[in-house]
């Protein structure tokens, strides 16, 4: 185990199960902060490759491996959530990245607004070599989104938030029932426990690829997931409580025959509305290269290819009519 030296104002929170292919790329951009003080805790959930070799590698003090219960991503979670020692928590998938003086941004204005205990932002998605494929999320206002979040509302990424690790532990940490999107009811809960602020600023880099968590789990259960999240938040505003805190949860459909959540479609939708926002901002050749890409990224599906045509054909500033 590698410790830290000083008492942190952040915790990098990781959990990762075979990530050699990216780690080194996610914890370079977030050790790369050197303006305030942080530390990075990182859950080794079963690695079988060179994900932990790989991370021992950086040898740096704001590191700490600690071995985890291997019961799924929830329960790596609160581990690490245990063993925070930082004001805030961030989180960061062993896959994705971060934008250079993100930390430093979050903690000076966490800093300067006590009356929040969260601060959340926009996101970049890329592709599995890197390639940018769309920005979402900033070029809205910057704005309390408290009772957006309430309502049942989420507009962006777990990964972009900074929490008071007060906050965390006071909305109970992530819960177990979840497999996977235990990140949507983890948000929707923050949002009931404080208030949040959103900035239009890009605070994650998002990698879609199909060995990721959400990407190898079957579409039956990513939208079981997803859907009961909602669901249970609904619950705790009309009844004060929901399903799961009453001890009555839902059970868990199979899904081992349903096929997982295919990260080149991912891709191609993410595509489609970035080549989009391009085409209504005038960017017409911007546009044509966008919907290309999404193209390629999926040959077979014919919307790509009607997003394509209707981008070549309306003129630019022209809202998709695919």
């Amino acid at each position: 185990m590698i410790e830290t030296e000083a008492t942190p104002l952040i915790s990098v929170v990781i959990t990762v199960r075979n990530a050699e292919k990216f780690i080194s790329a996610t914890l370079a951009s977030i050790l790369q902060e050197r303006d305030v003080p942080l530390e990075v805790v990182l859950i080794d959930n079963g690695c079988t490759d060179a994900t932990i070799d790989r991370v021992l590698s950086f040898n740096d003090q704001r590191v700490r491996v600690i071995k985890g219960p291997c019961k799924g991503i929830a329960h790596a979670l609160n581990v690490a959530y245990a063993e925070a020692r930082g004001e805030i928590i961030v989180r960061c998938d062993g896959d994705d990245l971060y934008p250079p003086q993100r930390l430093v941004q979050q903690a000076k204005w966490l800093t300067e607004h006590p009356e929040f205990g969260a601060l959340c932002g926009g996101f970049s998605t890329i592709d599995s070599k890197g390639t940018p494929l769309s920005d979402l999320g900033c070029k809205e206002e910057a704005q309390e989104i408290t009772e957006e979040l309430r309502n049942g509302e989420i507009r962006t990424h777990i990964g972009t938030f900074a929490i008071r690790t007060e906050v965390v532990r006071a909305a109970g940490g992530s819960r177990e029932y979840f497999d996977c999107f235990e990140d949507f009811d983890f948000q929707l809960r923050v949002g009931e426990t404080c208030r949040v602020w959103f900035e239009p600023e890009i605070y994650y880099i998002y990698r879609l690829h199909q060995n990721s968590s959400s990407h190898s789990t079957s579409y039956t259960k990513n939208n079981f997931y997803c859907s009961i999240a909602f669901e249970f938040q609904r619950q705790r505003r009309t009844q004060g409580s929901d399903d799961l805190e009453r001890g009555c949860p839902p059970p868990v459909p199979d899904g081992r025959k349903a096929p997982p959540w295919d990260a080149a479609w991912h891709a191609q939708k993410m595509l489609i509305a970035s080549a989009w926002l391009e085409h209504q901002a005038g960017h017409k050749q911007q546009a044509l290269v966008k919907g290309m890409r999404s193209v390629m990224a999926l040959p077979v599906n014919p919307r790509a290819w009607r997003s394509l045509l209707a981008l070549a054909l309306k003129p630019a500033g022209s809202k998709s009519g695919s």
